[in-house]
């Protein structure tokens, strides 16, 4: 009996030991030597009926503009013509008044110059002019103008230029011979051909012309009519007197032709085409080309505006 029951257990305990390694194959993967793909996943089913949500990017930390799609580039604004126009209008005035600011700025330093030439000629100073206001300048107007019975200020006003001008021009000036006596004299050469370069009554060119006529009357004048200009004091059209010289701007900028005014509108002159004759200032031709006048004769008196 005991005999029985050992080998019972044995019998047991080899059936069961028999069943563990084919449960262990059941279990266990098949293995195989030959290389293998990795499986591919298959993507789940997706359900008309449930749309797919969409997964977002992970955000950026710097993005670059050249990255950005074109439509997220912003387009500089453009100006509308309008305000274009207007900023080069502004451009264009303030330009335009920082140049008229020079050119004042250099005519009162030229007027102030002229100014100091004419105390230095009347005794007032002995400055070299430099166009510039100095305190000297300045003592030498103020006992001018006291002189004078004008505004006491040391200031180079109009009034004061005005009459600086003329009381130089009184110590300098041609005296003495009268305007009509030019002017007849003038009239003497009537129909004298023109000659360029001459000085005689064989031919004359303009400004010889004047000048042998004011020698005739014992008056001294330069050569050249940009440089008779230079003579006397300025007057307007208003202010002529028979006798004061007329310029014009002709073959040359400038003063390049002179004559001398007879009145009435007219004067003397020797023109290029008809020799030595009297026209008018009203004649197109001269009325186009006008340059100025200087009064160079004392006798026809002191300007005033």
């Amino acid at each position: 009996m005991k005999m029985k029951k050992k080998l019972a257990s044995v019998l047991t305990v080899i059936m069961l030991a028999c069943s563990l390694p084919w449960q262990a194959q059941a279990a266990a993967p098949i293995v195989s030597n030959k290389p293998h793909k990795a499986p591919v996943a298959t993507p789940p089913a997706v359900s008309e009926a449930r749309p797919v949500k969409a997964v977002p990017e992970p955000a950026v930390v710097k993005a670059d503009t050249a990255t950005k799609p074109a439509t997220e580039v912003k387009a500089p604004k453009q100006a509308k013509p309008e305000k274009k126009a207007k900023k080069t209008a502004k451009k264009k005035s303030k330009k335009t008044k920082e140049k008229q600011s020079k050119v004042q700025v250099q005519q009162s330093n030229w007027r102030l110059k002229v100014a100091q030439q004419k105390l230095q000629v009347l005794g007032f100073s002995d400055e070299r002019p430099s166009g510039r206001m100095t305190e000297a300048t300045s003592t030498a107007l103020k006992s001018f103008q006291k002189q004078h019975k004008l505004k006491v200020d040391g200031e180079l006003n109009d009034a004061t230029y005005q009459k600086l001008t003329w009381e130089a021009f009184a110590k300098e000036g041609i005296p003495k011979v009268k305007g009509k006596e030019i002017v007849s004299r003038a009239a003497k050469y009537k129909g004298v051909p023109y000659v360029f370069g001459g000085t005689t009554t064989k031919g004359f060119d303009c400004s010889g012309y004047v000048q042998y006529v004011f020698k005739d009357c014992k008056a001294k004048l330069p050569r050249l009519a940009d440089e008779q200009a230079l003579q006397g004091i300025f007057v307007t059209q208003k202010q002529l007197r028979p006798g004061d010289l007329v310029f014009f701007t002709t073959y040359a900028a400038g003063a390049s032709h002179v004559g001398i005014y007879a009145g009435d509108g007219q004067f003397w002159s020797a023109s290029s085409s008809k020799g030595v004759i009297l026209s008018s200032l009203k004649d197109d031709y001269w009325k186009q080309r006008y340059y100025g006048a200087r009064r160079v004769l004392i006798t026809n008196g002191e300007v005033y505006k």
